[in-house]
């Protein structure tokens, strides 16, 4: 009966030392999937302020397109692209070029 009793204790520790490492490992395991997912939730979050930031230059740009059709059809436009593509001047104007090396 002794033996019996030895046994059963003995089988009763290996078996509590066997649930205890595998415990441990499960904890080691979730502890590191943790820290990577902390890493992940970083990157998504520094990711979505750039994209946030994009989306507010993009908003910006596209109010400043809806100005453009005004601004086209000014006069003023008419006439910086008149000069700038074209090189016409008005009439009575003098235009000055400066020569080669000055």
């Amino acid at each position: 009966m002794a033996d019996r009793k030895k046994k059963a204790s003995t089988s009763n520790r290996v078996g509590m030392v066997v649930i205890a490492m595998v415990v441990m490992i499960l904890i080691a395991v979730m502890l590191s999937q943790s820290a990577q997912m902390k890493k992940k939730i970083s990157s998504y979050k520094a990711s979505n302020q750039a994209l946030e930031e994009q989306i507010q230059v993009e908003r910006d740009r596209a109010e400043g397109l809806k100005s453009l059709p005004d601004y086209i059809s000014s006069d003023e436009y008419v006439e910086k692209t008149a000069r700038e593509k074209f090189g016409l001047v008005y009439e009575d104007e003098v235009i000055y070029q400066a020569k080669d090396g000055e």
